[in-house]
């Protein structure tokens, strides 16, 4: 492992931010639930944008005790299961302990880095969530869904929501933290791979040239 610790030193940080994570970020969720619930609704009305005039800005997003809920314009008395606020942002926990268990050379590319992974962590989550309440539009309304949502699109829904209610959770935050730190992870490993032979081949083409010529001159 790369990362200027062993193994098992870097385990046994992780384990510790991780607890150290989660009991701060105790207090942060329900700000961060409203959070998201503002994000979502403003993607919503970028995602309903276009399309037949009935789903242009249809939905509206709000809080309600802990969880994120939303309504359709033409369905005033339809009320879909709400999406549980700690369950979309677990992944921040892990990502965080991630984040601060990697070393980092001073603390400013720690903040930055840390900035980084937030703000991808909190679009993947935004987008899961408008993946979330369209695929229920396209599939939950009946008569309604079959109209304004074709079955290709039905599909790519009820697809995409599968793989971020499948991956959110443990796969994103890994994707995130190894994106950042990609070089530190694999740096060394690319060095010693490196295109040297290739380079000394090619001088030494070079070199069999030069003596040839030289050979005719001569």
């Amino acid at each position: 492992m790369l990362l200027g610790v062993k193994p098992g030193i870097f385990f046994a940080r992780l384990l510790v931010f991780f607890a150290l994570a989660y009991f701060a970020w105790t207090p942060i969720a329900p700000h961060y639930t409203a959070l998201l619930a503002r994000a979502a609704q403003v993607a919503m009305w970028f995602a309903e944008g276009f399309g037949p005039r009935a789903t242009r800005a249809a939905t509206s997003v709000f809080t309600r005790d802990g969880g994120i809920f939303y309504t359709h314009r033409l369905f005033p008395g339809v009320h879909p299961p709400g999406i549980p606020g700690d369950w979309v942002q677990a992944n921040m926990v892990l990502l965080l302990a991630l984040m601060l268990a990697t070393p980092a050379p001073t603390w400013r590319a720690r903040t930055v880095r840390l900035l980084v992974a937030a703000a991808a962590a909190l679009g993947l989550q935004v987008l899961g969530l408008v993946i979330a309440i369209q695929a229920t539009w396209a599939t939950s309304l009946g008569v309604f869904s079959a109209r304004y949502y074709g079955p290709v699109r039905r599909l790519v829904y009820e697809f995409a929501d599968s793989f971020f209610q499948s991956f959110d959770t443990q796969l994103f935050p890994v994707m995130i933290w190894g994106g950042i730190h990609f070089d530190q992870l694999f740096g060394g490993i690319r060095r010693m791979v490196s295109p040297a032979p290739f380079a000394s081949r090619r001088e030494s083409r070079a070199e069999r040239r030069r003596q040839r010529r030289a050979r005719a001159d001569a």
